[in-house]
């Protein structure tokens, strides 16, 4: 069973917050009040949509596992990448 909040997640916009919702409407996260030096990724909302897809890519790596799971190098980066998405020890 998974800890974090049910996807699919979106990203929406108030003012200079950026927040993340789910489809039941649930507030997942909040970002916001850049006092920094905008980069290109912060205005095109790049690192929010990665962040939003995040329950989707999982799922998908989890998927692809089941279906064939192979002792080389890019599987082993997956499950690194499974576990530390679900909070496991590497």
């Amino acid at each position: 069973m998974s800890k974090h909040t049910p996807g699919p997640w979106f990203v929406g916009k108030l003012t200079a917050n950026v927040y993340f919702g789910n489809s039941s409407g649930e507030l997942i996260a909040q970002c916001g009040g850049y006092k920094f030096k905008q980069k290109p990724e912060h205005e095109e909302k790049a690192n929010a949509h990665l962040i939003a897809a995040a329950p989707d890519l999982l799922e998908a790596l989890q998927g692809v596992l089941r279906v064939a799971d192979r002792a080389t190098d890019e599987f082993h980066v997956a499950r690194s990448a499974i576990a530390k998405a679900i909070g496991e020890k590497q």
